[in-house]
């Protein structure tokens, strides 16, 4: 097995928090935004990842991967589901996007190319309750494939792409 296949693991303190859209009145209109619980979640998970990056230099991810991720809730209040919590995980770690003069354009690489490259969520969970210390336990561990055996188009591009030398100056995985 070559280096760029070994998992990377790392911990996002906070209380781990769903999306759970709720229409909210944006400039005299109504838009669907995320919770609020979920947008500060959001921008604390962001700034770890952020912090992270002065330490040491973060993999990007573009072909496909299996996640394992342990939530650890502060208290068995206002609880959430898994689906909501794996699909809060995918968003932060998944690079942002803007449509710029009619353009999807990146803004921000995060840890993941898209969320559609997440294969399967084995072993995740909500692993319990720690009042002191909520957190999401995060293991990403990049599996095998080939242009000829993977099905999804847009992982194929990303493949092709990354044969290429295309994709974040060398440190795709």
């Amino acid at each position: 097995m070559n280096n760029s296949m070994n998992p990377f693991g790392f911990t996002l303190y906070g209380q781990p928090a769903t999306k759970k859209n709720s229409s909210t009145i944006v400039r005299d209109h109504a838009a669907l935004l995320p919770s609020k619980a979920y947008r500060k979640y959001e921008k604390q998970c962001r700034e770890a990842i952020n912090l992270l990056r002065y330490k040491m230099r973060l993999p990007h991810f573009s072909g496909p991967v299996r996640m394992q991720v342990h939530y650890y809730l502060e208290s068995a209040a206002h609880w959430p589901d898994l689906v909501g919590l794996e699909q809060a995980t995918a968003d932060i770690l998944s690079d942002e996007y803007k449509v710029i003069d009619h353009k999807k354009q990146l803004v921000c690489p995060w840890l993941l190319s898209d969320d559609r490259i997440i294969k399967n969520w084995d072993g995740s969970c909500i692993s319990g309750i720690d009042k002191d210390n909520p957190r999401t336990e995060i293991i990403i561990i990049p599996l095998a494939t080939s242009l000829d055996d993977e099905l999804d188009p847009f992982i194929k591009k990303q493949l092709a792409a990354k044969a290429q030398g295309e994709l974040f100056g060398g440190r795709d995985v």
